[in-house]
């Protein structure tokens, strides 16, 4: 028998091994030994440098969110890239402005753009007439907003599924979300949307364009009619479209 059962066992008596109960600390006396205290002492520093560590990574995802939403930026120096837009030409292959369109105010403040370029084209071959937007801005902001969620707001409705589209100049492949819209209920489209998201190289058909790590993020967005499989008017003007905007996109 072990001298553990031997000191559970009153008839036995004590064991010469083992010291009589009256010798033994207490249990308050072992409460506050040295070696307790000690635990109790690595165990309180252990959760402070748990909670310390917790409250330095949310303040530095905090800082890492801010910066890529484009807070701690400088203004004018993405103020500068994004004027570079207005050296789009009005005209540039069959393509010619027939009305330039700033953002409201509402637009304005809701994207916080540095820059932006819109307006409507006329293609003076086929009078086909699209509306294109170029924005450069903050990455959150730029990010959020797709033409799924803003057409289907003001009383049309997604026909089909998105699908990309891919466009190359002599020197890029750019891809392209294309989305089709009915209008007024009808069964037919009648309106297309193509759009994409460029950190200032290609332009890509992105599904989460708000997680890259990127402090700015420049848009295209062209509305324009369905047309044919052969004369696609949102297709023709991104293609002339995309080699003059590469040269002021930094």
């Amino acid at each position: 028998m072990s001298n553990k059962d031997a000191n559970l066992d009153p008839s036995l008596g004590a064991s010469r091994e083992n010291p009589p109960a009256t010798d033994r600390p207490s249990a308050d006396a072992a409460d506050t030994s040295p070696a307790i205290k000690a635990s109790t002492g690595v165990g309180l520093l252990s959760r402070r440098a748990a909670l310390a560590s917790l409250l330095v990574l949310t303040l530095f995802s905090g800082v890492v969110h801010g910066f890529l939403d484009g807070r701690w930026s400088t203004p004018a120096d993405m103020q500068a890239k994004g004027k570079l837009l207005d050296q789009i030409p009005q005209r540039f292959g069959d393509w010619a402005l027939t009305e330039s369109t700033p953002l409201d105010d509402g637009a304005a403040r809701l994207l916080r753009c540095y820059g932006a370029n819109v307006g409507v084209y006329k293609n003076e071959k086929t009078s086909d007439v699209v509306s294109a937007a170029l924005l450069f801005g903050p990455r959150g902001p730029i990010a959020v907003h797709t033409p799924e969620v803003c057409y289907s707001s003001i009383g049309t409705t997604q026909v089909g599924e998105t699908v990309v589209e891919t466009i190359s100049t002599t020197t890029r492949q750019h891809q392209f979300w294309s989305a089709e819209f009915a209008e007024n209920s009808q069964p037919d489209p009648t309106l297309s949307v193509w759009y994409a998201w460029s950190d200032g190289g290609t332009f890509q058909a992105s599904r989460y364009p708000r997680v890259w790590l990127t402090e700015s993020l420049y848009k295209i967005q062209v509305a324009g009619p369905i047309g044919t499989a052969s004369n696609e008017p949102c297709r023709v003007f991104l293609e002339a479209f995309l080699s003059p905007a590469e040269r002021v996109m930094q």
